[in-house]
């Protein structure tokens, strides 16, 4: 596909099917019009929407094959260089309709632009060929002559020329659209790696400073609490009592530490850290909780390992917070040039996309998905028998 990559919500397998759609409706429509206009030429006409109807379907049975999902950008030239060709054919088998086979080019032209993105490049080279193409037909083979002939010929090169302003319109706004994208990731990844470095700061604050000094309390407590004389039995349970408390709070203080950036994380890599947060998970949520992980290397690159820490932490929460699950599984592996990230629940599922009440997605899954994007990989959620989040990440060479 030309022009450079912009993230669309109808990629171009989906615009293939679309287009095939049309045009399998279309060409019942025409074809049950033209019957009755044109009955002598039924036959011709049955070859031509046959091979209208072949074309159409080959393009949507190849939009759900592999070997189309991997050529989907060549599967749209055959199929647009096919309708043109059978678009000619028609107008070479009956001749008498001249301007319905200048607007059908004419379509398709604009076809070409709106539903498959093509560059004005390619857009110029097609409306020249098919300009051409259509010239030598209506002035060879066709008995009209004069002005239907003419407006046919004026109609055609207006609509070519309109759909080459519209393919360079719609190649500058994407140019635009792919820089402020571009602009938005980078400064999203930006504040998510600002975000964390802060966090990282605010744990070793907690654990080394705050932490320290709650350890140094618990101790003197003691100490207290020992030097007492024996006879002051209130006044050593109060002591007792607060050493309990202050080193609940110290306890309290190290799990949100190792919530907000886990040592283990940047000491010793992901996969420990993974297994010690399910184990905290499990023991906190009462959910039985397993962790997998196969055929990966001993560290990965460390905005890697963050990522993939971040994503499975956000969906143990949302199982947490929604699923009402009793087991959850997290299986990480690696799988040729690429990581695979699987958390699955046996929970309630979601009937869609996890959203929130004003029809968005929620703050989390937004932050997982930039994530993801800002390492070039993909994200997909299923909900059938519980909820699945499979994350895929290019593995760093």
């Amino acid at each position: 596909m030309a022009g450079r990559p912009v993230r669309d919500p109808l990629t171009l397998v989906v615009r293939l099917r679309i287009a095939a759609v049309i045009t399998l409706a279309a060409g019942a429509l025409f074809l049950s019009i033209e019957a009755r206009l044109e009955p002598d030429m039924m036959p011709r006409l049955l070859v031509i929407h046959g091979l209208n109807t072949v074309l159409a379907t080959f393009l949507l049975v190849s939009s759900y094959t592999s070997w189309g999902a991997r050529h989907a950008d060549r599967v749209s030239i055959i199929g647009i260089v096919g309708f043109v060709s059978n678009v000619m054919l028609y107008l070479a088998w009956v001749p008498s309709a001249p301007a319905l086979a200048a607007n059908t080019l004419t379509c398709l032209l604009v076809t070409t632009v709106i539903l498959f993105f093509w560059s004005p490049r390619r857009v110029v080279l097609l409306s020249q060929a098919v300009c051409a193409s259509y010239a030598v037909l209506v002035t060879t083979l066709t008995p009209l002559r004069g002005t239907p002939l003419l407006q046919s010929v004026v109609a055609l090169g207006v609509g070519a020329a309109l759909a080459v302003i519209c393919a360079k319109l719609l190649e500058r706004y994407r140019d635009d659209l792919a820089k402020r994208e571009a602009a938005l990731g980078a400064l999203s990844e930006r504040l998510m790696s600002m975000h964390e470095e802060d966090r990282r700061k605010l744990s070793r604050e907690l654990h080394d400073g705050i932490g320290q000094s709650l350890t140094a309390l618990v101790s003197c407590f003691w100490l207290i609490e020992r030097q007492l004389p024996a006879d002051m039995v209130a006044l050593r349970a109060d002591g007792a009592e607060m050493r309990r408390l202050t080193a609940k709070t110290l306890g309290d203080v190290r799990e949100l530490s190792q919530i907000l950036r886990p040592s283990a994380l940047d000491d010793y890599g992901l996969m420990p850290s993974l297994d010690a947060h399910l184990k905290a998970f499990a023991a906190r949520h009462r959910i039985i909780a397993s962790f997998a992980a196969d055929g990966l290397p001993e560290r990965l690159p460390p905005p890697v390992e963050t990522a993939l820490y971040r994503i499975t932490q956000e969906a143990l929460a949302n199982v947490a917070r929604h699923a009402r699950a009793s087991r959850v599984q997290v299986t990480l592996g690696c799988s040729g040039d690429e990581l695979r990230l699987e958390v699955a629940d046996d929970g309630a599922g979601f009937p869609a996309l996890p959203e929130s009440p004003n029809g968005r997605s929620g703050i989390g899954l937004i932050g997982v998905r930039e994530r993801v994007r800002a390492l070039g990989g993909t994200i997909a959620l299923s909900s059938r028998h519980g909820a699945r989040l499979t994350v895929v990440l290019p593995l760093p060479r």
